[in-house]
């Protein structure tokens, strides 16, 4: 090659093609889950090289969108090939709105370094699957659900198997209220408080808790820090349990406390 098209070749390479792998890694990452996979990594070799990286797998966030955004099998094929790419190094991920216990379960086997999980709208598509998943996570520190149904039992199962546990959020679906009566939510309660001590943080949204679960989770959580229980208007924290958990939660939302800055809307009960 000739100095002149060496220097025509180096003139058209893109200008990131030459920047260290790592800040490379860095800035992709920035990037969705989607784009990573359809757009980034066919832009340049360098990109692909990076797009390879477990590395950059290290979070992966998917939702669908109706009638905006792939379907949902699509999604599940994204999902699984990212985790994939993860080689055992995903520490984070969000699934909305579409997945079923067959992709909980391809994640799980995969992903044993997993320390945040959050699960949007799966409904009853998961029943039994979390319990089981859970026992492949043992590092996870932070379980968020939102209209995702889990019974008691896988509570407890969840609890124990994920010791370190720190951050759990379970926001009840829109007609739980009417479906579920106040002893079945205390039951929630009540494994949750045998089975996750370590916790600091605990939401529950919309619930039909009343006084006799809070106390076993005032019981069993001692380590609380913030309580949310926006929308469970089965409680009365006017009496001693109310004062117990001023004392005890540093930062506390009552039952009829306002639901703006909550990620998903519902309804207060009165």
């Amino acid at each position: 090659m000739s100095n002149k098209q060496e220097a025509s070749s180096i003139a058209s390479s893109p200008p990131w093609a030459e920047l260290p792998q790592e800040i490379t890694a860095n800035i992709l990452q920035r990037l969705g889950t989607i784009e990573l996979l359809e757009s980034a990594q066919r832009v340049c070799t360098a990109w692909w090289k990076v797009c390879h990286d477990p590395t950059v797998w290290s979070v992966v966030d998917l939702k669908y969108i109706p009638f905006t955004s792939k379907e949902a099998p699509v999604l599940e094929e994204i999902c699984r090939t990212a985790v994939d790419r993860s080689q055992g190094q995903l520490l984070q991920i969000s699934i909305q709105y579409f997945g079923d216990k067959h992709l909980l379960n391809y994640i799980a086997h995969r992903s044993s370094q997993l320390r945040h999980l959050r699960l949007v709208k799966c409904y009853n598509r998961l029943s039994g699957a979390l319990a089981v998943a859970a026992k492949n996570f043992p590092l996870l520190e932070e379980l968020h659900i939102y209209f995702t149904y889990i019974a008691k039992d896988d509570l407890e199962i969840v609890g124990r198997s994920c010791p370190l546990l720190k951050s759990f959020i379970l926001h009840a679906g829109p007609f739980d209220k009417l479906r579920f009566p106040p002893s079945e939510d205390n039951h929630k309660a009540l494994a949750i408080a045998s089975s996750m001590p370590e916790l600091r943080h605990l939401a529950l949204i919309d619930h039909n808790l009343t006084n006799e679960g809070l106390q076993a989770i005032l019981d069993g959580c001692p380590h609380l820090e913030s309580l949310d229980l926006r929308g469970c208007s089965c409680i009365d924290l006017e009496g001693d349990l109310g004062r117990r958990c001023r004392q005890q939660i540093v930062d506390l939302k009552h039952s009829r406390d306002s639901p703006c800055d909550c990620e998903f809307d519902y309804k207060i009960s009165y």
